[in-house]
């Protein structure tokens, strides 16, 4: 099985239990796994909170190879904290 590593909290995982953030070419960052382009990973049970920590380390332009806005950061972490709190119910 694949193992990746979180661009926030640096922990590697094994895919599952990881999910993938891609820059659509408008410049907003999405999560989905088979979207096309470069990808990162962030830890699926603490996804909002890596992507605060990958944020403060400007890690997404890095990791995507692109420049992200702050507002594409802010953006992708309240579609993850609503992501949680469907799954949650």
């Amino acid at each position: 099985m694949p193992v990746r590593t979180c661009v926030g909290c640096r922990a590697k995982r094994p895919q599952p239990e990881l999910v993938r953030v891609a820059r659509t070419p408008d410049g907003t960052l999405t999560v989905g796994r088979t979207l096309p382009g470069r990808g990162a990973w962030l830890c699926a049970a603490t996804a909002s909170e890596c992507a605060g920590q990958a944020a403060r380390r400007r890690a997404f332009g890095r990791a995507l190879r692109a420049d992200v806005t702050p507002e594409a950061v802010e953006s992708l972490r309240t579609l993850l904290a609503n992501r949680a709190s469907m799954e949650g119910r």
